[in-house]
Parts: C-alpha cells; sequence; structure tokens
C-alpha cells in the first residue's frame, strides 16, 4: 500500500529536491550591489539575475470608508489633486476646489492662463488618524462675503497649488513649506513657515517649458540632495515635444534644481517598451520606507468613442452628455491610476495593468476623473491594534458632482508589487550584492502549505557553509517583518561587506521586500 505524504512534508521535499538540483546559474557581475542596510522592494527585476517559476505580480490597495465629503459652496463639483503631508502629530491635506459644469470653469481647467475670472481655490484640512479630518475655518479668504471658510489661498489664474514641506537642512524658516501653482506664464512657487499662511516666492514663474494643467508636484532628495519638479506636457506620436495638444500625447516632464529658484530644462520620462499611453498626474515622490526609490501613480487617460455602445452603456449618460456641452472629451474620456518606480527619476518602469480600476459600475463612475490617487503615502494603524501597520492612500469619487467624496484605500507595506509563486516552488538568484547588518528580514505572505526558504552563495555560486537551502528555517505566514534563520541562527554579521548572492525558493508565497540591518 502506497503512503501518502502529509502536505507539510511533501512541501519539505519539494524544497529539499530544489536544494539538491543544480538550480539556477549563478552570473557574474564585476561591482556588487552595495545594500547597506537600505529597504529593496520587489517592484522591477533590480535585484533579479535569474528567476523561474515566479513573476513579479501587481496588486490594488483595498476600499475602505469616506473620509470627506466636499459638500461646501466652494468646493464645487470638481476636488480633487490632494496633497497629503505628516507633520508631527497632525497631518496636513492641501486639496483644489473647482466648479466643473459652467464655462468659466471650464475655461480656467483648460487654459489656466486664460482671461476667465478665478474659480479654483487651495483649501485645507486636517486630521490625527488619517480617518478623521477637520476643515479648520481659516479667516483668509473671502467667498461670497465671508471669510468663515478652510481656503489656505485664492488668486486671479490659481490652479494645482501642491505644497510639500521642504526637510532641506538649508532651507530658511521662512520657506519650511513651498508648493508650486500654475499661473499665467508657467509654474509659480510659493513659501509659507506654517503650512498655513502662504506668499509667492518669486513674481516670476520658475518654470516656463510645460503646460501645467493637472497637479505638479516638487520635493527635496536628501539622497541626492537636490529638488525634483514633476510637471505636465505634451508629445507627438512617437516622441518628440508638441504645442499641438489637440494632437498631442499627454506625459510628464521633470526638471531639478539645487536651489529652487533656477531650474533645468525639463526632460521627458521614459518608460522602456511601455506602450505609449497618455498620463495625467504624476504623484511621484520617494518611497518613505526605501527613499531612493520613486514611486508614482499617474492617470491614465483614455478618450473612448461616444458611438460606441459600451460607452453608452456607462453610468448617468444624461449628465454625460451635458458634461459634453462644454468639451467633447467631458463625456467621453475615461481614467484610471497606473503604478510605476524609478530609481533614478527619469527612467520609470510602469505597469499597464491598471492598479486603480474604476470598478463596478454605479451611478457616479466611470469617468474622467476615476483613480486619481492623492499625493502622500500615510502609514497608518490597521484596524485590528495586533495587525500591522498599512499604507493609506486617497482616491476621490463623484467627479463632476457635489458633493464630491474622499475615500481612504489601504494597502499593505510595501505592498505594491511582489515576486509571486504558485504552488509550485519557484526560484531566483539575485545579482552579486553586499550588505550591512547582521540580520536579513523578508516582507511575506504565503499560503497555510506555503513557505520561503533562503540560501546564501558565496563568490564561487556555491551555498555558503551554514546557510544553505535545506539548513533555512522554513519561513511562513503573513508579516511585513520576520528575521531569516538557519537551524534558529540568524546572525550574519560576520558576512557583511563580503560578495554574495541570495537564493530563494518560493512555494504559494509572495515576496514584497527584504532588508539587512
Amino acid at each position: 500500500m502506497t503512503t501518502l505524504l502529509p502536505l507539510r512534508h511533501l512541501f519539505l521535499a519539494l524544497f529539499l529536491m530544489a536544494a539538491a538540483a543544480p538550480g539556477l546559474a549563478a552570473p557574474t557581475v564585476a561591482t556588487p550591489i552595495d545594500l547597506g542596510s537600505r529597504r529593496e522592494l520587489f517592484v522591477d527585476e533590480f535585484l533579479i539575475a535569474q528567476k523561474s517559476g515566479l513573476e513579479l505580480r501587481l496588486h490594488s490597495p483595498t476600499p475602505k470608508e469616506i473620509v470627506m465629503v466636499r459638500d461646501a459652496p466652494w468646493e464645487g463639483s470638481g476636488s480633487d489633486f490632494e496633497r497629503l503631508i505628516r507633520d508631527g502629530d497632525i497631518i496636513r491635506m492641501y486639496y483644489m476646489a473647482a466648479e466643473l459644469t459652467n464655462a468659466d470653469a471650464t475655461k480656467m481647467r483648460s487654459d489656466p492662463g486664460g482671461t476667465s475670472p478665478r474659480v479654483t481655490y487651495a483649501c485645507y484640512a486636517e486630521s490625527k488618524d488619517g480617518i478623521h479630518w477637520v476643515k479648520p475655518a481659516l479667516g483668509l479668504f473671502d467667498f461670497h462675503g465671508s471669510k468663515q471658510n478652510n481656503i489656505v489661498w485664492a488668486q486671479p489664474k490659481l490652479d494645482n497649488f501642491t505644497p510639500f514641506k521642504d526637510a532641506n537642512p538649508d532651507c530658511p524658516p521662512a520657506e519650511r513649506y513651498k508648493a508650486v501653482m500654475a499661473g499665467t506664464g508657467g509654474l509659480f512657487a510659493l513659501k509659507s513657515a506654517d503650512g498655513v499662511h502662504w506668499s509667492l516666492l518669486s513674481a516670476k514663474p520658475i518654470i516656463t517649458r510645460g503646460k501645467f494643467d493637472t497637479q505638479n508636484n516638487a520635493f527635496w532628495d536628501p539622497l541626492r540632495k537636490q529638488y525634483w519638479c514633476y510637471v505636465r506636457d505634451f508629445h507627438a506620436p512617437g516622441g518628440e515635444r508638441t504645442n499641438n495638444t489637440r494632437a498631442g500625447v499627454r506625459d510628464i516632464q521633470v526638471s531639478t534644481s539645487i536651489d529652487f529658484r533656477e531650474w533645468s530644462e525639463p526632460r521627458t520620462l521614459r518608460y522602456g517598451d511601455t506602450p505609449d499611453e497618455a498620463l495625467y498626474i504624476n504623484v511621484i515622490e520617494p518611497y518613505p520606507r526605501a527613499p531612493h526609490l520613486f514611486v508614482g501613480f499617474p492617470a491614465r487617460y483614455v478618450d473612448r468613442p461616444f458611438s460606441s455602445a459600451a460607452l453608452q452603456s456607462l453610468p448617468d449618460p444624461a449628465h454625460r452628455r451635458g458634461r459634453m456641452k462644454f468639451s467633447a472629451r467631458y463625456g467621453t474620456v475615461v481614467t484610471d491610476g497606473l503604478f510605476m518606480t524609478s530609481r533614478d527619476g527619469e527612467n520609470f518602469h510602469r505597469w499597464s495593468e491598471a492598479f486603480v480600476r474604476p470598478g463596478p459600475q454605479r451611478r457616479d463612475n466611470w469617468v474622467y476623473g476615476d483613480g486619481f490617487v492623492g499625493l502622500g503615502l500615510l502609514e497608518t494603524p490597521a484596524e485590528d491594534p495586533t495587525a500591522d501597520p498599512e499604507l493609506s492612500l486617497y482616491i476621490h469619487e463623484n467627479h463632476w458632482k457635489q458633493p464630491n467624496r474622499l475615500r481612504r484605500h489601504t494597502l499593505r507595506m510595501d505592498g505594491f508589487v511582489s515576486l509571486s509563486a504558485g504552488q509550485n516552488p519557484g526560484e531566483f538568484v539575485s545579482k552579486p550584492l553586499t550588505f550591512s547588518g547582521r540580520t536579513l528580514t523578508l516582507n511575506f505572505a504565503t499560503s497555510a502549505a506555503g513557505g520561503i526558504r533562503v540560501e546564501l552563495l558565496g563568490a564561487n555560486g556555491q551555498p555558503l557553509p551554514g546557510f544553505s537551502l535545506a539548513e533555512c528555517d522554513e519561513l511562513f505566514g503573513d508579516t511585513i517583518s520576520r528575521t531569516v534563520t538557519w537551524a534558529d541562527r540568524d546572525d550574519l554579521s560576520a558576512l557583511a561587506g563580503r560578495h554574495l548572492q541570495l537564493r530563494m525558493v518560493l512555494s504559494d508565497a509572495d515576496l514584497y521586500s527584504l532588508k539587512f540591518q
């Protein structure tokens, strides 16, 4: 009679077979990657020399509660372009408020340098936890005879006001908060000592080449010691920059500066062999847990034929036709949210699949404005206090209608993309690397039957004594930080600074990031 192995014993046998097999060849690279003690995310193939039976899998955030309803008269039907900043014990939110359903608003949003009167405002809100928000009465700007509102900045031709807190150690206290906004002649800079009271940094624009008619954003990069500014522009099909916005493809440009006054000529971002698609907002910033890595959440702009039966079946066709009286594309364009990363600020790995889809059809979605992720990732506690913290993202709903809503979404820490295996074991070998620290921790999730084992390879491609796959204690569970052990030993300090490679075997598992520490 045949004896069946228990499932976990069978899984262990598969691992040991993988350990005994030749496995993937360990290629040699002249200069190893110096990881130091920084966290590396599996959002691209940066660490991977070879892999088999594994794929990079994009994940999506989980919708949570509505955290804000924008129903004040000045907030209009187009509150959007959120900017979130954790600042000590409070979280600051800035957002644009605009009326999208009248001719003046339409002209303003499509032509910030035009002749229409002001129809947009920059608004402000605060929170302690990212869920409960207060819109304070700031008393700064008049709206229809009253200053009892949360308008934080207003002036003629204002659009796309996007602040940041300047982490440059040489930043003067009066400029600790900076912002960029579109105006007549280009992109202007503002300054503030407290994040609430603002003034122009200069009467002249800091960047003049670009269209700027969506959220543009800037930040200080402490690793590269420079400012970055990402702005909207157009290029012709095929790649050359164009002033013909009707025939052009919406794109993202980047400029850099040492002092926030003088800026380089904007350069168009590159995406490798990714299809040339129209991109609206960019939402690019360093990832807080791995600031050498830039993450971005551009919105993909897709113009569908109005005659198509599928477009006709989307929600609220009467309202869609009404929007088209101002501009045809206000009824025919639909959008979703994408995800991309970069290690140099100009070359991005962009996923073609949506990170945020418009979702199941309901009364107010599948419109131009879906999938616009707010700028600023927040680390927030999980609903269950015993669980790991999460990332919170904020995405508005009901665009073109009032009240506009803002919904919080959550994602596991580092959980944008994983190196993923099915039940059959897959494996990868890293590029040669060095590290500092004494332990290796992983952010991963497995099924009850799945698991991960790690092997350390020397310069000759052979397992280092005591750190083979067979000696590795199997990892299973779902956690953002677990220390790898070999026969209950985790101390790697004797290997710090040595050239080595990682070999990992995964089964029914997702690996999100790793960190030596």
